[in-house]
């Protein structure tokens, strides 16, 4: 499945989107893919993601890792969102912002020094949880898939 993502700032507040990517014209392996979305229609659900990862500046840029806590590694979390559902599925879209002003003085610490930059280090943490249930639902959409649809004559 192919995803478009963008990530935007304007006026102080951090924009993420990610929407399910297809042409006007599906491929063979498209249309299957399609198919078996709808056979197995699956929802993430934002109430069962823990939005919290460890993040790291790279280049001036937070990102997420694997690392464990350290002078150079901090844990972010989103906290409580919205209990948002969405349906995987070929019109997936889901947006998401944090508003930059509303992030408190005591989020900011040694790595991420301005609410900026714990703007972006949230985004980040959204970006790569949203995406790991993702894949995870995929993962379980094809497990499920087989061959025992079918359509045959039979003569009695």
């Amino acid at each position: 499945m192919n995803f478009s993502e963008k990530i935007d700032i304007e006026n102080n507040i951090v924009k993420y989107a990610i929407k399910a990517k297809y042409n006007e014209e599906l491929t063979d392996e498209e249309i299957m893919e399609v198919e078996t979305l709808h056979d197995y229609v699956k929802k993430i659900k934002f109430s069962e993601i823990d939005f919290t990862a460890n993040i790291t500046m790279d280049s001036g840029t937070p990102a997420v890792t694997d690392a464990e806590e350290s002078d150079t590694v901090v844990e972010v979390s989103l906290g409580k969102i919205a209990p948002k559902e969405y349906v995987l599925d070929e019109s997936l879209h889901i947006e998401f912002s944090i508003d930059s002003g509303r992030i408190s003085d005591a989020e900011l610490n040694d790595i991420l020094t301005t609410k900026p930059l714990v703007s972006q280090a949230k985004i980040a943490v959204f970006q790569a949880k949203l995406k790991e249930k993702i894949i995870e639902i995929l993962g379980d959409i094809r497990k499920e898939d087989n061959d025992f649809e079918q359509e045959t004559e039979t003569i009695l």
